[in-house]
């Protein structure tokens, strides 16, 4: 991986933002710090205004696990795109989809809230609609929380594709999309000759992981096992990021 601010670095954003890339976004860790309670979850004043200003310059595309209702209410802006629950909320061509999803969410929310061994570990389970996040943040015992998500995820049907995130395990329908799927699929919609890529944890490595010419991926945090081409030391840099952008 390579930092986003060294020469090199610099001359990869450089020739992205000649060409007037779509600029897409996850939020949580990226946008907005990552917080104990996800609604408590605010962007920063300064990122707040430097988004909208280049909102005026660029086509913004929003890729977040919230729901699009829930992400729409963070911005003061109304992004160009907003993609939510992975993936599986707000590409219009899926829009036919989501019933399903939607199914198969309210089957396993019914499961999971039977499941003592969940509340006994201090997990929180939040439904999406079209996918549930199980939170252990603020488990006394993160490890005994996994432990306990895990031995619950054996009982649910259909059997949920699982993607992790930072103290948090997140379940979409086995043919629900997750954002590297969404993101393609934005780029067909738009055809935008080239995007700009920012996120922060696994659930954007299927976006990392395409490896598209026209895709330029930058990580929050670095990481060995990551995919991405550029990475920040960690969120703050995500406004030095954005006020660059707005220089060039």
């Amino acid at each position: 991986m390579i930092y986003a601010f060294s020469p090199e670095g610099i001359a990869c954003l450089a020739a992205v933002l000649v060409t007037r890339p779509l600029l897409a976004f996850d939020i949580d860790g990226t946008l907005a710090p990552i917080v104990d309670h996800p609604d408590d979850a605010r962007l920063p004043d300064a990122v707040q205004h430097c988004l909208g200003h280049l909102a005026a310059r660029y086509e913004i595309a929003i890729v977040t696990g919230r729901a699009v209702a829930d992400a729409r209410r963070m911005f003061a802006f109304e992004p160009r795109y907003l993609i939510g629950n992975h993936g599986a909320e707000g590409i219009p061509a899926w829009r036919e989809r989501t019933a399903a999803f939607a199914r198969d969410v309210r089957s396993w929310r019914d499961a999971l809230e039977a499941c003592e061994s969940l509340r006994a570990a201090g997990v929180t389970i939040e439904d999406k609609r079209f996918s549930i996040s199980l939170h252990y943040r603020q488990a006394p015992d993160a490890h005994a929380a996994y432990r306990a998500i895990q031995a619950c995820l054996d009982a649910l049907v259909p059997k949920p594709k699982i993607i992790d995130g930072k103290a948090v395990v997140n379940l979409l329908s086995p043919d629900a999309p997750n954002k590297g799927d969404a993101l393609r699929a934005l780029i067909a919609e738009t055809r935008c000759a080239n995007v700009l890529y920012v996120g922060d944890d696994d659930t954007d490595e299927a976006v990392f992981g395409l490896h598209l010419p026209s895709v330029l991926t930058v990580r929050v945090e670095p990481s060995t096992d990551s995919e991405a081409t550029l990475f920040l030391r960690d969120q703050r840099e995500v406004l030095t990021l954005l006020q660059h952008i707005a220089r060039q």
